[in-house]
């Protein structure tokens, strides 16, 4: 069996991921289906109108998001680090760098093109993940055999096999979504290859974890789907069962017109004394919803577990302390923690080539990423933690550095700190001067009185 080419691995890496992608991307915005466990519920339920969900896939993705933000990039080189602080403004790299982290935390993948205009200008722009593909040798997972992008234009599906050395187009006269094979496309009849004047593969793929194609919603899916049933239950029991239903036996003279439940009025009941039938009313207990409450509270407590989500996201807790809070945040700080450094990797090479289509070259390794602190913050607690340290004989320099400072901010602060010292010792020295004047006036006055006495 000869070995699949290229073209043939391409798409078939694209087209694998469309429909579930699709399909997680529904979950993280809400569009979830109603999944019941048996067939027999399914022919039951299917004719109800409403929908009822609760999305708490949002919430374990946007409780990671909201740790995970890039401010830019620090280089020592001043003219780079002027460079790269001008194109993250122009080239609007905060909002790619929020789409990507998104990406990343739902599809597992992500995708950066970074590419030069024809008048020179350079671009940078996060690439849907589901329209792109990367392909690795199988002898160094780190290496980047090619890259494939595929595009819909006027009905037109286009795909680009990018290669360090050359880039080959492809075209299709249907709709992505109606390929099926890819002999479906042929070589671009206007420009079926042409070199690659960068040098490198100009796609950058940022990846949750190299062994697993699986985002954050891989284990939550079953669980949301499962919490999904039990609210919707709870809704159709709620409507139905929830309230008093009240049922009487009568005999044919009673007329349930007259079984009216209303403030002043009398409901008539008639039994037949020969057959000593009388009249029973009764009413059926109501179905107890906090049963479903308890049940989708246990759920929301495994997903916590699971994806590391501190349960105060998903439940209602009590107040708890600073220290608490910090210990119950943890784990979801250092997942965050994870997604920073493996996402900080491919950044920096980023970062490097935008600066060297911008006409700066550095090393990637002078590239350093600016993430916001991942850790919950108690202001109280972080300030005795220091002053702790402190007394303790560390520095603050080295306890800040730990948290994260960036070498330009522990310099900022050492500037302060000079300033500050050179303030307090200059107003030392003017009370000194102060204190020895007013001393030396006051002792020879003291002198001339004493003389002045013994005469």
């Amino acid at each position: 069996m000869a070995a699949p080419t290229d073209l043939e691995l391409a798409f078939k890496a694209l087209k694998g991921k469309q429909s579930r992608y699709e399909q997680l991307y529904a979950y993280y915005h809400g569009e979830q289906p109603l999944v019941y466990a048996t067939e027999q519920l399914r022919s039951q339920f299917h004719t109800l109108t409403a929908k009822y969900s609760e999305n708490w896939a949002a919430v374990v993705v946007d409780a990671l998001l909201e740790r995970i933000s890039l401010g830019g990039f620090n280089l020592e080189d001043p003219g780079a680090k002027t460079a790269i602080d001008t194109l993250w403004d122009e080239l609007d790299l905060s909002l790619d760098a929020d789409d990507i982290a998104r990406d990343v935390a739902v599809c597992s993948e992500a995708f950066l093109m970074v590419e030069k205009t024809d008048d020179g200008q350079v671009r940078a722009f996060a690439n849907a993940a589901h329209l792109c593909a990367a392909i690795y040798r199988e002898d160094d997972p780190r290496e980047l055999r090619f890259a494939a992008k595929w595009f819909e234009l006027g009905g037109v599906t286009h795909l680009t096999l990018y290669y360090p050395d050359v880039l080959e187009h492809y075209v299709s006269d249907k709709p992505r979504a109606e390929i099926t094979e890819p002999a479906a496309f042929q070589p671009d009849p206007e420009t079926s290859q042409e070199p690659n004047g960068y040098g490198r593969i100009p796609l950058f793929h940022f990846q949750r974890d190299r062994n697993s194609p699986y985002g954050e919603l891989q284990n939550v899916i079953p669980l949301q789907n499962a919490v999904n049933k039990l609210f919707a239950d709870m809704m159709v029991s709620s409507e139905f069962g929830a309230y008093p239903q009240r049922w009487a036996i009568l005999q044919a003279l009673t007329k349930t017109s007259d079984l009216k439940a209303a403030p002043n009025t009398i409901m008539k009941f008639f039994f037949d004394a020969e057959g000593g039938l009388r009249p029973e009313v009764g009413q059926f207990a109501a179905t107890q919803l906090s049963n479903f409450l308890d049940a989708i509270d246990h759920i929301a407590s495994k997903i916590a577990v699971i994806t590391r989500t501190p349960k105060h996201y998903l439940l209602q807790q009590g107040d708890v302390s600073g220290e608490a809070l910090i210990a119950m945040e943890a784990p979801l700080s250092r997942k965050a923690s994870k997604y920073t450094g493996r996402m900080g990797v491919t950044w920096r090479q980023a970062a490097a080539f935008i600066l060297e289509l911008s006409g700066h070259t550095v090393r990637v390794n002078d590239v350093t990423p600016i993430w916001e602190d991942v850790r919950t913050v108690q202001p109280l607690t972080e300030a005795q933690i220091h002053e702790a340290n402190s007394k303790a004989g560390m520095p603050i320099e080295i306890q800040l550095e730990r948290e994260g400072w960036t070498a330009e901010e522990l310099a900022t602060l050492h500037d302060a700190e000079t300033q500050r010292t050179v303030r307090e010792t200059n107003a030392a020295d003017v009370a000194r001067e102060d204190a020895l004047r007013r001393f030396n006036a006051g002792k020879v006055e003291g002198m001339a009185n004493a003389t002045k006495a013994s005469e």
